[in-house]
């Protein structure tokens, strides 16, 4: 089998393990709130772990790397936008809205 017929064969399965993942998910949804806050079942750790996975994905990694080596030093200064951009998400918007008990 040519590699280009393997990496078709993963790519469907994992398009395919993620609509299943979706139409499981669908199915436990009840109304809106059990969709967009988890039906007020999230700790905060794991709320956390989703900011910081959203935040710090790879892409901010490689625009980080792919800056600093196209500009030098300077490209760093991005990085340091960064860390007070997620710090100011972390304490200005994510502590607020869930102290309002509504999310």
């Amino acid at each position: 089998m040519s590699d280009q017929a393997i990496a078709v064969i993963f790519f469907v399965a994992i398009i395919a393990l993620t609509l299943g993942i979706t139409i499981w998910a669908a199915r436990q949804n009840k109304d809106t709130s059990s969709h967009y806050v988890a039906g007020g079942n999230i700790k905060g750790w794991q709320n956390g772990l989703a900011i910081s996975g959203d935040y710090l994905s790879a892409a901010s990694f490689l625009g980080i790397a792919g800056s600093i080596a196209l500009t030098g030093f300077s490209g760093f200064y991005l990085s340091i936008g960064f860390l007070v951009a997620y710090l100011v998400v972390l304490l200005l918007v994510a502590e607020p809205m869930r102290n309002m008990g509504k999310y």
